[in-house]
């Protein structure tokens, strides 16, 4: 196949002051079956080696493109950044710590042939820990692989179970039809983003893994703070109730579902194991006075303060999650059996 045939595919890469992981990233890339595609990067001012590493790689491989902001405009701008600026076909996302399996673009482009009118094209992504321990399969709870028609996919998404974008592709033509990214929707924008997009047309989705999300201690979903997501998860919310395209009892369904994820969210110990006793604080708030949860806002405002006071109390909701935890060994030892080899390409 001629590489320099004009590209079908953009790669769009966010960065900022990650230029090891960057590199990487950019070569899982370059390392796809399928060549026609470009890979553009956009350094959100980093102001360390990133340019040098990007100019690096560009040296070797002319289909990687390079952008630096005067000045940082933020993650979420950046991202929108990069998809109003897609020239081609299709459009892909990839966080600067993610990595792209070599048949990624293949398999996803299989599932246009079969079903050209599909809005996007997803593959299943391993989700693993920067020493290569799996947490997730993504995916592997859908029913079949396949074609899905609205609301079928749409409710198939429901508690969180929307496809990873890193193992998504997207058809240009979807901006013009439900809009760009909604920073609004804070650190959902992407989830916020495809169910937009499967509530009103069809989409492909294919359980062969494509891709690796990585988890590490400075990764967006191991710092997330309530700000992250609230109020966006309303913004949310509030995109469905006003999109006259889709069906009244579809949208009562979906704001059903998505408020009391929220509530689950909110009443969850994630903050107070992660020492964020004010977020704590806020989420017992928003139960009792949004919500009128005022049971669940008592219990989570009194563990937190325990736990913020007196070690011993939060020692014990450690161990408690520990023990929880012990439950779910089988599983992720069978999941290290089948997908441990792909840890392998965290040495791109």
């Amino acid at each position: 196949m001629n590489d320099t045939a004009k590209p079908l595919i953009t790669t769009i890469i966010p960065t900022y002051r990650r230029p090891k992981l960057l590199r990487r990233a950019i070569r899982s890339v370059l390392n796809q079956t399928y060549p026609h595609f470009q890979v553009c990067v956009y350094d959100n001012a980093s102001g360390d080696e990133t340019a040098s590493v990007v100019a690096e790689l560009l040296k070797e491989d002319p289909r990687v493109k390079y952008y630096c902001h005067d000045d940082n405009i933020g993650a979420a701008k950046n991202f929108i950044y990069g998809m109003e600026h897609v020239e081609t076909p299709f459009f892909s996302f990839l966080s600067d710590d993610d990595i792209l399996l070599p048949e990624f673009f293949e398999i996803v482009l299989e599932g246009f042939e079969k079903f050209p009118d599909a809005a996007f094209s997803a593959g299943s992504v391993i989700s693993m820990t920067d020493k290569g321990e799996i947490v997730l399969n993504q995916l592997s709870s859908w029913p079949r692989d396949g074609y899905y028609t609205p609301p079928e996919g749409l409710f198939n998404m429901m508690g969180m179970k929307h496809p990873t974008w890193t193992g998504v592709l997207f058809r240009k033509d979807i901006i013009q039809k439900v809009g760009i990214l909604d920073q609004d929707a804070g650190l959902l924008s992407d989830m916020d983003f495809e169910l937009r997009i499967a509530a009103v047309f069809p989409f492909v989705i294919s359980r062969k893994p494509c891709a690796i999300f990585v988890h590490h201690p400075f990764s967006s979903c191991s710092s997330a703070d309530l700000h992250s997501f609230w109020p966006g998860w309303l913004k949310i919310i509030r995109n469905f109730k006003e999109d006259e395209r889709i069906p009244l009892d579809v949208r009562t369904h979906v704001e059903q579902e998505l408020t009391n994820l929220l509530k689950r969210i909110l009443f969850g110990t994630g903050f107070i194991t992660r020492k964020k006793f004010e977020d704590a604080y806020k989420a017992a708030d928003i139960l009792r006075n949004h919500y009128n949860q005022k049971t669940k806002a008592t219990i989570l405002y009194s563990t937190a303060k325990l736990c913020e006071y007196i070690p011993l109390a939060y020692h014990l909701l450690r161990y408690r999650n520990r023990i929880r935890k012990l439950f779910k060994q089988i599983k992720s030892r069978k999941l290290q059996k089948q997908f441990g080899h792909y840890a392998r390409f965290l040495d791109f």
